[in-house]
């Protein structure tokens, strides 16, 4: 039987009409919806990018230079003895500060703000050792002997017979030294465990490998010069002396001997290591990759002029300065060539007397930084004590300025 399909009738063509209607209604909606959304959901992602970007953009602790420095949360404070220098990679000026009556030990790291003032970024003027794991300006020090600065912005302290890291977060911990008087280290000894020594100078490598020259064991004028491995051991540099071009029969006899007197140390754009003293003269010696040394200064700077032995810090390119009784060098190979433009505002007087560094350091971009020895201060008259007198200075393009200055004070 054939059965026909019954016509639609009016209201039932209407309501298929509504159905359609209203999908159609639904579908334009849930579109609308959707860009919408996406819509929103760009421009959510438009306004992170903006702000990552904005956050790239803002300062930071790099690019806010010397106000900022490794720990920008630590109090202003007053410098009082001025003692080693170092100078960050946004050229921040950092120095080591004896709070106390001592002449002899520094025990905070303050850094030199803009205005001129100074803010403490480690210690806290309190001698002794604590505080590692924790807020560097909580910490106590107990000798600072140098500074140096990492390309990151990482601050090394030599701290009596520890080496200390203070992170860019401000936090300070202890990376090599056990604090007992100075033995002879062997190759792979855990840093942590070494004794190393007072007083000790650090210098870093091109590559921000960690170098330390120890204190001599008591009763030995001999010490070392260790390389901080990865692993977190210390291992002896070679040094052994093939050259003699200094004519001075100390330096004759040590031919052939391995070199065991080390004074401040620093690394050049190759790799080699300059360092101060040298067996029974007061020179400055170079020791290549290979572990050969040989006296760079020549026999006229090789007497203890003044009971000062030449000082050593890395500048601008690699070049590594000597500062000695005669001026400020660069060291080359062979030789030591004086620098002019150092050396003639330096020898201008202030307050009667040039200025013969104690400490120094060059900013990247070649300005020099220097504090001088007045924490030796003079005799006033018998009984009195003596009258200190200090000056921290910068020199660029030959001209001197006067940073800070301490004086008319009474040390018995």
């Amino acid at each position: 039987m054939l059965l026909l399909e019954r016509p639609p009738q009016a209201h039932e063509t209407e309501d298929a009409d509504a159905l359609i209607k209203e999908a159609r209604r639904l579908r334009r909606r849930r579109w609308a919806i959707g860009t919408l959304s996406l819509a929103a959901l760009a421009g959510l992602a438009m306004l992170i990018a903006t702000l990552t970007g904005s956050a790239a953009r803002a300062p930071t602790a790099a690019s806010v230079g010397a106000s900022a420095g490794v720990l920008p949360n630590g109090p202003l404070a007053t410098l009082n003895v001025a003692g080693p220098l170092a100078v960050a990679p946004d050229g921040a000026l950092y120095v080591a500060d004896d709070p106390g009556t001592g002449i002899q030990a520094d025990s905070r790291v303050l850094v030199r703000l803009p205005n001129g003032r100074f803010r403490a970024i480690a210690g806290t003027g309190k001698r002794g050792f604590s505080g590692d794991g924790g807020p560097a300006v909580k910490a106590e020090l107990s000798d600072v002997s140098d500074l140096a600065l990492g390309p990151d912005g990482t601050l090394y302290i030599a701290d009596g017979g520890r080496i200390r890291m203070v992170s860019r977060d401000g936090v300070i911990r202890t990376i090599a030294g056990s604090g007992r008087p100075a033995r002879t280290i062997a190759t792979g000894t855990p840093a942590l465990s070494a004794a190393l020594g007072p007083p000790l100078s650090i210098a870093l490598s091109p590559a921000g490998g960690l170098y330390i020259a120890t204190g001599p064991p008591a009763g030995s004028p001999e010490s070392q010069v260790l390389r901080l491995r990865p692993a977190g051991t210390l291992d002896p540099v070679r040094t052994v002396v093939t050259a003699a071009t200094g004519g001075n029969r100390a330096d004759q006899i040590a031919r052939g001997k391995q070199l065991s007197d080390f004074g401040d140390i620093a690394i050049d754009a190759r790799g080699d290591i300059d360092t101060a003293r040298g067996p029974g003269v007061y020179g400055v010696w170079q020791i290549t990759l290979n572990g050969d040394a040989h006296l760079v200064s020549g026999s006229y700077l090789t007497q203890r002029v003044g009971g000062q032995e030449p000082l050593l810090e890395r500048g601008p390119r690699g070049a590594v300065y000597a500062a000695t009784a005669r001026g400020i060098f660069h060291v080359e190979p062979h030789q030591l060539v004086p620098i002019a433009t150092f050396n003639r505002p330096l020898s201008q007087s202030l307050h009667g007397h040039p200025l013969s560094p104690l400490y120094f350091a060059t900013s990247p971009s070649g300005t020099l930084y220097a504090d001088d020895n007045g924490p030796i201060g003079y005799q006033t008259k018998p009984g009195y004590g003596a009258a200190f007198l200090q000056h921290l200075v910068s020199v660029r393009n030959g001209h001197t300025t006067l940073l800070w200055q301490e004086h008319s004070k009474t040390r018995k």
